[in-house]
């Protein structure tokens, strides 16, 4: 009760005096059980949303909606903050914690697309409560989302804290990879909030430094090419060396994939000397598109050296790798393609590339 009064003073406190008097009567939201429906129907399905297991969760909230539109946001405020225990049980059934827990999460969850359905601003404070104290994932991405549709301004504040469990003010939902994808999503397309903020890009640092697999790559999705170049790097050598220690898994085969796709033309000699050892000794999945990352990004502010290019390129087995070394090596240094041999196209491009820099070289000193 102390715990549940504590709650409620959090919420008074952001719903404020207005909201209270307007729709949502806080003293029967702290006390569910108390509140009297004089519809015998409508009163039912109240019931019904505490018992383990209900029937048609959905249809009675969507009937409590629109059958006491006065009332309903004070009903959905109580159940979605309710975290007591069932009021009643059915005849034969165990009502024990995981199937209550179950339902308990999935009445939650109905209240939140009714919400969600009916975009009133009323509940936009009662949602800002339940992220700060919801540690279910399910129940925070969905507030979450339900309060950038309601009040988008309301977001960031609470979006950096779900986004960055390393922030002394973390929220409970951060603990939770699929809570931190959502809200960082949330951060970098929300205006004021982009990957130039401060916050958002401590958050981006975290996903991209220290977070693994899905949550790592998930955040090298939401870039695009050339930003953030300084993180990027660090990313790409964070998964080099992993590789180096045989660390290197197939998600993080993928995300050097994703971050090689993101590289612009600031390769600085640290990271070409690090996209040039993935190219020479890694497998294809890695080797292929590090060498591509190079030929298509590479600039005369950064060298690489084309011996050992050259020599996977002309010994190894695989033609994918090959050609990618190949491709590389005519843009670097048109005489190293030559080693296709007689008649190869990049042969060809390589000599009628060399053709043109001898001509651009001519018409310069001209």
């Amino acid at each position: 009760m102390i715990l549940r009064s504590l709650r409620m003073a959090a919420l008074g406190a952001l719903a404020g005096g207005s909201l209270m008097a307007a729709t949502i009567d806080i003293t029967a939201v702290d006390n569910p059980q108390a509140i009297v429906i004089a519809d015998r129907l409508a009163d039912a399905r109240w019931q019904s949303l505490f018992v383990v297991d209900p029937d048609w969760i959905s249809r009675q909230i969507i009937y409590l909606g629109d059958r006491l539109p006065a009332l309903a946001p004070t009903l959905f405020t109580a159940r979605l903050i309710y975290t007591g225990e069932p009021w009643t049980r059915r005849v034969g059934q165990s009502g024990n914690a995981r199937k209550w827990r179950n339902s308990d999460i999935d009445t939650r969850q109905s209240i939140l697309r009714e919400i969600r359905a009916r975009r009133d601003p009323v509940y936009a404070p009662v949602l800002r409560h339940l992220l700060i104290i919801e540690s279910n994932p399910n129940l925070v991405v969905s507030a979450l989302t339900t309060l950038w549709l309601l009040d988008p301004t309301g977001v960031p504040a609470l979006a950096v804290r779900l986004a960055d469990p390393q922030r002394p003010d973390h929220l409970p939902g951060s603990a939770s990879a699929a809570v931190r994808q959502n809200a960082l999503h949330l951060l970098l397309g929300l205006p004021g909030s982009g990957i130039d903020a401060g916050e958002t890009r401590q958050a981006l640092e975290y996903a991209l430094l220290q977070a693994k697999s899905g949550e790592r790559n998930h955040a090298l999705g939401l870039l695009v090419r050339g930003q953030v170049p300084a993180l990027l790097k660090a990313a790409i050598l964070r998964l080099a060396g992993e590789r180096v220690k045989g660390e290197l898994d197939e998600d993080g085969a993928a995300g050097l994939t994703l971050a090689f796709t993101r590289l612009s033309t600031d390769i600085d000699a640290e990271l070409a000397a690090a996209l040039v050892t993935l190219a020479v000794e890694g497998k294809r999945e890695v080797a292929a598109p590090a060498a591509t990352a190079l030929a298509s990004n590479l600039t005369w502010t950064a060298t690489v050296p084309v011996d050992a290019i050259a020599q996977r390129a002309k010994n190894d087995p695989d033609l994918v790798i090959r050609n990618c070394l190949l491709n590389l090596l005519v843009r670097v240094n048109a005489k190293a393609g030559g080693i296709a041999g007689p008649g190869s196209p990049w042969t060809l491009l390589a000599a009628h590339r060399e053709r043109m820099s001898r001509w651009e070289w001519e018409e310069y000193v001209r």
